[in-house]
């Protein structure tokens, strides 16, 4: 199992560096030792609760300490919750209330703010930590290979963005991760001779999951850019020509600021072989660009949303493929795994009859559902959501498989799927995929605010901004101010890039003729 693999590495190559952020580095041998001694304390202080198998919160960015809270937990036999510092505190909340999580692990000092949330908090667990919980070295502190997390446990836990204003956790278990990773080990081919990988995404964002555990089951290197570096592309630039990097997995968004400065080429990463890219639409103007700046490196258009275990399907783009196609395929699904491309609404009666959806025809455009061994079993704690997005379905030999209709619009044509956005109010921006109804749903709990209603921007295919139309209680005289003050009150609680970069106030919502708000019309007065 992933355990067994990620622990191998330590005994042959123990002092290979597992993880680097920054200056600080992580070695396989301390990450065997310490995630060993964390997990043994784990294990006997939850297990005196009898909270077996409840979630771990692991709070922080990109501390090496995360990777190591991360395999702590599954060793002791808990799935972990990633969850970044930049995350608002209540929302931090919310996922505590909604998880019924037991325990927060952090490399950091908690904010006070949650230590009010009834959970055993262990914080501070930074390296070099010799006196605390992170004492490796001792043969007495190794976990008994039966707490694990098995085949059919969750392994981890990622919460996205929900229509109801609360988050929603993606389920995710270790035989649906192994089956990513056969696929993607096999795919890319990654040489286990000390491979770097680029971790850009942080860990509560579901693409993080693709470098984090390549990087581990081949024995890699893990190079993590952290939030300011990345906000910084001088430090980040620098940070790159000291990396090595062989392989590149980041949203398209990043690698497009990137390629704004000339110097983003192979000179400055001379060892890559690929980037990974998922999350968000690739453009072909982007994929054309690296093509041209990397001509020894192939470049990956990969797609899957976080409930498939982070992608399901791959192309490598080639000139070829460029000349061919505009917008660009998202490839062919892995060999485990199947897609069909349904109607909707036979699909809403093929669940509520039980039987198989019918796929559309090659060339027909219609809703994506996926099925597989890499399909979430389903939402934490959340049935009434779990039941609307997944179903059992059967293939042609009668195996059962868990099955999930994504809402996105795609089509089969010369034996590539295409994806064409959301055919709901989903939507991804910068990567992140949110639910416009979350951000309306926080804006209307705002003083003031009586509706709201929440737009993707689009440019050239692809979601550029959000933009928030309101009515409000008073007329505002000083719109400025007054979108400052809504920006401010949503960052309580939401995180930066579900904030609205525009807002307009208007007196009433253009309605349709069955009463709904005219959503094209309010886009009609976008300048």
């Amino acid at each position: 199992m992933l355990r067994e693999i990620i622990d191998q590495w330590a005994i042959e190559c123990p002092e290979r560096v597992a993880h680097q952020s920054r200056e600080n580095s992580l070695t396989y041998g301390d990450l065997k030792g310490y995630s060993d001694a964390l997990a043994v304390w784990i294990h006997d202080n939850l297990e005196r609760e009898r909270e077996a198998r409840s979630p771990i919160v692991v709070y922080g960015h990109k501390e090496n300490e995360m990777i190591i809270a991360f395999l702590a937990s599954i060793k002791s036999g808990h799935p972990y919750i990633p969850v970044d510092t930049s995350v608002p505190l209540e929302r931090v909340q919310q996922i505590i209330a909604a998880s019924g999580a037991k325990l927060l692990l952090s490399p950091l000092e908690v904010p006070e703010e949650l230590r009010n949330t009834g959970l055993l908090i262990q914080d501070k667990l930074a390296l070099p930590n010799p006196a605390g919980l992170l004492s490796a070295g001792d043969n007495s502190q190794i976990p008994a290979i039966e707490w694990q997390v098995g085949p059919e446990d969750v392994y981890y836990i990622i919460y996205t963005s929900g229509s109801t204003g609360t988050p929603k956790g993606v389920q995710i278990t270790l035989n649906a991760l192994e089956s990513y990773l056969n696929w993607v080990n096999t795919a890319y081919s990654p040489t286990r001779k000390q491979e770097v990988f680029l971790n850009q995404a942080p860990f509560s964002f579901d693409l993080s999951v693709m470098d984090l555990y390549m990087s581990l089951s081949n024995g890699g290197t893990l190079w993590s850019i952290d939030k300011g570096e990345i906000a910084n592309l001088r430090e980040a630039f620098q940070s790159f020509a000291r990396s090595n990097l062989t392989i590149w997995v980041s949203t398209p968004s990043f690698a497009e600021i990137c390629l704004m400065d000339k110097n983003f080429n192979s000179d400055l990463l001379p060892e890559l072989k690929h980037f990974l890219f998922c999350g968000e639409i690739l453009l072909h103007d982007t994929a054309a660009k690296l093509i041209e700046r990397f001509p020894k490196a192939k470049v990956e258009n990969l797609y899957g949303p976080t409930e498939a275990t982070v992608a399901v399907t791959t192309v490598t783009v080639t000139p070829e493929i460029l000349k061919a196609h505009n917008p660009l395929p998202v490839g062919q699904v892995k060999p485990d795994a199947q897609i069909l491309i349904c109607d909707s609404e036979d699909l809403n009666l093929a669940i509520r009859e039980s039987r198989a959806p019918q796929s559309l025809p090659i060339g027909e455009r219609g809703e994506i559902v996926i099925a597989g061994p890499n399909v979430s079993i389903g939402y934490l704690n959340n049935p009434e959501q779990t039941a609307k997005s997944f179903f059992s379905w059967a293939d042609e030999h009668g195996t059962q498989w868990q099955a999930y209709r994504t809402g996105d619009a795609g089509m089969f044509k010369e034996d590539q799927l295409f994806f064409f956005g959301r055919l709901d109010f989903q939507v991804k921006l910068h990567g992140y995929r949110i639910e416009l109804g979350d951000i309306e749903e926080n804006l209307r709990l705002l003083p003031g605010v009586e509706n709201a209603v929440v737009l993707p921007i689009e440019k050239r295919g692809k979601v550029e901004y959000l933009h928030a139309f309101l009515t409000t209680q008073e007329i505002m005289n000083d719109e400025f101010s007054a979108a400052q003050d809504l920006k401010a009150g949503l960052r309580k609680t939401l995180p930066e890039y579900m904030i609205p970069r525009r807002f307009t106030f208007v007196q009433a919502m253009p309605m349709t003729s069955n009463g709904k708000v005219d959503r094209r019309a309010l886009l009609g007065r976008v300048q």
